[in-house]
C-alpha cells in the first residue's frame, strides 16, 4: 500500500510538472524572455524525467546520477560501437563454420541457369545478430566483386509491395530517403515496371530485413520481377518467424540460435573494458553479466556499451551488477533489464529524445535530418553554450548510436537514415508514461476525448498524438483535451479533413509543436498498403492561433491551392513542408515574417509561377529546396536571383529556376554565393527568353566558391 501511494503522488507530481512546461510556454510568448525561460523550461523537465525514472523503472539513485554527467566524451569513445559490431559479426561468422553463407552465395549451385532466383533465409530470435550478419556479407569484398547490384530493404511486420518496391528504387537509383515521399504517388505497377529496366542484364542481390509477415502473392510478384535480373542473382532474407522462413520455400536456410555464456562475456569484455588491465578484476562480475545476456549478442553490446560510457573502472561494473533494476517486478525479462540500465545511463537531455520515439511504429525508418527537427519542434535542443540546436542534435544523435539504440544507420544518397532496433523500440514505449504518448490505429468517430480515463483507453493528459483514422472515417470534428497536445500526426485512408474541423482544432490547441497532416510522410509507408493519404482542401485562417508551433507538414496536399496569410504569424515555425502540393498556386505574400524558419520543402509544387521576395529576409533558412527567382531584375514583390544576397546558412542543395525576359549580371552578384560555405550545388534551371548561351556569363557572375556545384538543366 505504502508503494502504491507513493506511486500515485509522484505520478501526480509528474503530471504538475508537464502542466507547468505548459504555463511557462505561455509566459515565453507573452513577456519575450526567451533565455530565462527556456532555462526553466529544462529544469522542469529534468525534474519531470527523474520522477519519471522513479516511477517506471526505480533505478538506483547512483546510476541515475551518472547519467547527468556531461557526455562530451561518448564522441571519442562512438567508434567502440562499430568495434562491437564488427566483433560480433566475426564471432558469429566462426560460429556458422561449415554453414558459411559467403560461400554459398559465390557456390556454382547459385549461378546455376535454373529459372528459379535463389532465396537464403536466415532465421533467428530478435536480438540473435540476423541484420549484422546479414550487413556482413553485403560488404564482404567477394560479394561485392561479383554483384552490380545490391540492395537492402528494411521490410519491417508489414509485407507490402508497394513500400517495398519504392524502397528499391531509392536504392537502385541512388536516391535521397526524402524521395521516398515522393514515390507514394506513383502507382505500383509503375514502380515494378521501373525497377525490372533497372536490373534487366544485370546481377542482383536483393536483401529484406526483419520480415515479420509473409504474403504469398506480393512475394511470388516480387520474385517475378528479379527474374528478369541476371542468372546468380539472389534473394537474402532475414527473419525471426520459423513460418516465414517455412512458407517462402528457400532455396538455403540458416538457423541463428543464442551464443555461449562464453561468447557473450568475449563481448561484454571487448566492448565494455575501457583498461584492458581491468580484465582478471572484472572477470567474475563480467561473466556474471554475460549470463543475464540470455545468449543474445545484442544483449551483450548493449550492456557493454552501456558500462564503457559509465567509465568507472572496477566500480562501474559492480555498480550495473548490483542494480535494484535486476529485481525490480515491473520489468521481467533480462533484456528489458538490460535496456532500461542503457536508457538511465543516458543524460537526461538525451534520454527525452530517445523516449519521443515511443511515437513512431516499430521499424520506423526516419533521416536524421528530421529527427532533429521532431526534436527541435519539442524544444529538446535548447543549449545553455548557445550551440546551433542543429549541432547539438547531431552530438545527441551520436550518443544514441553510440549506446545501440538504433539497430542500424545508413546512406542513402547524401541523406543518413536510421531505424531503431525493435527491441529498444519495445523498452522505449514501455518506459515512457502512457498519458504522454498514444497511437491510436483506428479512429472512426467525430469525437474523440482526451480527457477521460478508462481502463482500455489511458489518455489522460496526452501530449503526443497520433491518429490512424479508419477508412471511411472522418477526421474527427472535436477533440477533447486538445489544449495540452505537444504533437499531432494525422495519418489517413483517403479522409477528407475539412475546414471546420481544422478549425475547431486550432482553436483548442494552442500548445501544439507539430503537426503533421501529410500524404507523403513515413508514416503511410508504416501503416500498410491501404493509407490514401488525406483531401485536405483549405487552411483555416484560425491557423495563427498556433503560436507555439515549430512544425507544420501538409506535404501532399494535392488539392490546396491556396494558404492563409495568417500562417504568417506563426513566428516560432521552424519547419514548413508543402512537398507535392501541385495544385497550391501561391505562397502567402508575409512569407517574410517567418523569421524562424530553417526548413522550407517545395518540391513538386508545380502550380507555383513565383516565390515571395519576404524570403530574401528569412536568414535562419538551413534548407530551401526549391525557389523560383526572377533573373532580369531586382522586382519589389517576387524573389529574385539576388535575394540569395543574406541567405548565408543554406546547406545541401537548391534547385532555382530563372524566369525572365533576360539575365541582368548585377543580380548575380548580388547573390553573393561566396559567402555559402555550406552550400553543395545549385541546380539552375533556365526558362523564358534566358538562352542558354547565358551559361557562362552566370556562373562568372555568381563567382561560387570551388566546392560549390553550380549545374544547369
Amino acid at each position: 500500500m505504502a508503494d502504491e501511494h507513493i506511486s500515485t503522488v509522484l505520478e501526480q507530481l509528474r503530471r504538475i510538472m508537464a502542466d507547468e512546461r505548459f504555463r511557462n510556454s505561455e509566459f515565453q510568448i507573452n513577456l519575450l524572455r526567451g533565455i530565462t525561460v527556456h532555462a526553466l523550461d529544462q529544469v522542469l523537465y529534468n525534474i519531470e524525467d527523474v520522477i519519471s525514472d522513479v516511477l517506471h523503472l526505480g533505478v538506483s539513485t547512483e546510476l541515475a546520477a551518472a547519467g547527468l554527467e556531461k557526455f562530451a566524451s561518448t564522441q571519442s569513445k562512438a567508434a567502440s560501437a562499430e568495434t562491437a559490431t564488427l566483433y560480433i559479426l566475426r564471432k558469429r561468422l566462426e560460429e556458422l563454420e561449415e554453414k558459411d553463407i559467403i560461400n554459398v552465395i559465390l557456390g556454382e549451385s547459385f549461378r546455376d541457369s535454373s529459372d528459379s532466383i535463389k532465396t537464403i533465409i536466415i532465421v533467428g530470435m530478435e536480438g540473435t545478430g540476423k541484420t549484422y550478419l546479414a550487413r556482413c556479407i553485403c560488404t564482404d569484398c567477394q560479394v561485392l566483386e561479383i554483384f552490380d547490384n545490391i540492395i537492402w530493404v528494411n521490410v519491417s511486420d508489414d509485407f507490402d509491395l508497394g513500400k517495398i518496391a519504392r524502397k528499391i528504387i531509392l536504392s537502385l537509383e541512388g536516391l535521397e530517403h526524402d524521395s521516398l515521399r515522393l514515390l507514394t504517388l506513383v502507382p505500383l505497377q509503375s514502380l515494378l515496371d521501373r525497377i525490372q529496366r533497372k536490373i534487366v542484364n544485370k546481377k542482383s542481390l536483393l536483401v529484406l530485413d526483419g520480415v515479420g509477415r509473409y504474403d504469398c502473392d506480393d512475394w511470388e510478384a516480387l520474385r517475378a520481377v528479379f527474374q528478369h535480373g541476371m542468372s546468380g542473382s539472389g534473394i537474402l532474407v532475414t527473419t525471426h518467424e520459423h513460418s516465414v522462413a517455412g512458407a517462402m520455400e528457400s532455396s538455403y536456410k540458416f538457423c541463428l540460435g543464442k551464443l555461449s555464456d562464453e561468447l557473450c562475456w568475449m563481448i561484454l569484455r571487448e566492448v565494455g573494458l575501457n583498461d584492458d588491465t581491468l580484465e582478471y578484476a572484472v572477470e567474475d562480475i563480467g561473466r556474471e553479466l554475460a549470463r543475464r545476456c540470455e545468449g543474445l549478442p545484442f544483449a551483450a553490446k548493449v550492456l557493454g556499451d552501456a558500462i564503457r560510457h559509465y567509465d568507472f573502472g572496477i566500480r562501474g561494473w559492480d555498480v550495473f551488477l548490483r542494480n535494484c533494476i535486476w529485481k525490480s517486478p515491473r520489468i521481467p525479462k533480462y533484456m528489458s533489464k538490460i535496456l532500461s540500465l542503457s536508457y538511465c545511463n543516458l543524460p537526461l537531455s538525451v534520454r527525452r529524445c530517445l523516449s519521443y520515439w515511443a511515437i513512431f511504429p516499430k521499424s520506423f525508418e526516419i533521416s536524421k535530418t528530421l529527427l532533429v527537427q521532431h526534436w527541435m519542434a519539442q524544444g529538446y535542443l535548447y543549449s545553455s553554450d548557445n550551440l546551433e540546436m542543429e549541432l547539438k542534435g547531431e552530438e545527441y544523435f551520436k550518443c544514441l548510436e553510440a549506446h545501440s539504440c538504433f539497430q542500424y544507420c545508413t546512406r542513402d544518397g547524401g541523406m543518413l537514415t536510421c531505424k531503431m532496433h525493435s527491441l529498444v523500440h519495445d523498452c522505449v514505449q514501455s518506459l515512457s508514461p502512457y498519458d504522454l504518448m498514444m497511437r491510436f490505429e483506428s479512429v472512426k468517430q467525430l469525437t474523440l476525448n482526451l480527457s477521460s480515463w478508462t481502463e482500455e483507453v489511458k489518455v489522460v493528459g496526452t501530449h503526443h498524438l497520433v491518429m490512424m483514422i479508419a477508412q471511411g472515417a472522418g477526421f474527427p470534428m472535436d477533440i477533447s483535451g486538445a489544449e495540452k497536445l505537444r504533437t499531432l500526426v494525422a495519418v489517413t485512408q483517403g479522409c477528407l479533413i475539412t475546414s471546420q474541423a481544422l478549425s475547431n482544432l486550432f482553436k483548442q490547441s494552442k500548445h501544439l509543436r507539430l503537426l503533421d497532416l501529410s500524404l507523403t510522410s513515413g508514416w503511410h509507408n508504416c501503416f500498410g498498403p491501404s493509407g490514401q493519404g488525406n483531401i485536405l482542401d483549405e487552411i483555416p485562417v484560425e491557423i495563427c492561433r498556433l503560436i507555439n508551433l515549430r512544425y507544420l507538414s501538409l506535404a501532399g496536399s494535392k488539392v490546396l491551392k491556396i494558404l492563409p496569410e495568417t500562417l504568417c504569424d506563426l513566428h516560432n515555425l521552424q519547419s514548413l513542408d508543402l512537398t507535392g502540393c501541385s495544385s497550391l498556386r501561391k505562397l502567402p505574400d508575409g512569407m517574410g515574417k517567418l523569421m524562424n524558419l530553417r526548413y522550407f520543402y517545395t518540391w513538386c509544387c508545380s502550380s507555383i509561377t513565383s516565390y515571395p521576395k519576404g524570403i530574401s529576409c528569412l536568414t535562419s533558412l538551413r534548407e530551401l529546396t526549391n525557389v523560383i527567382a526572377r533573373a532580369d531584375h531586382n522586382d519589389a514583390k517576387e524573389f529574385t536571383l539576388g535575394d540569395f544576397e543574406k541567405l548565408n546558412n543554406l546547406c545541401g542543395h537548391v534547385r532555382v529556376k530563372l524566369v525572365g525576359n533576360a539575365m541582368d549580371a548585377d543580380e548575380a552578384i548580388r547573390a553573393n554565393l561566396w559567402n555559402k560555405k555550406d552550400l553543395d550545388r545549385i541546380r539552375i534551371n533556365l526558362d523564358g527568353d534566358i538562352g542558354k548561351e547565358s551559361q557562362d556569363v552566370i556562373k562568372k557572375a555568381l563567382n561560387p566558391p570551388s566546392d560549390l556545384n553550380i549545374e544547369f538543366v
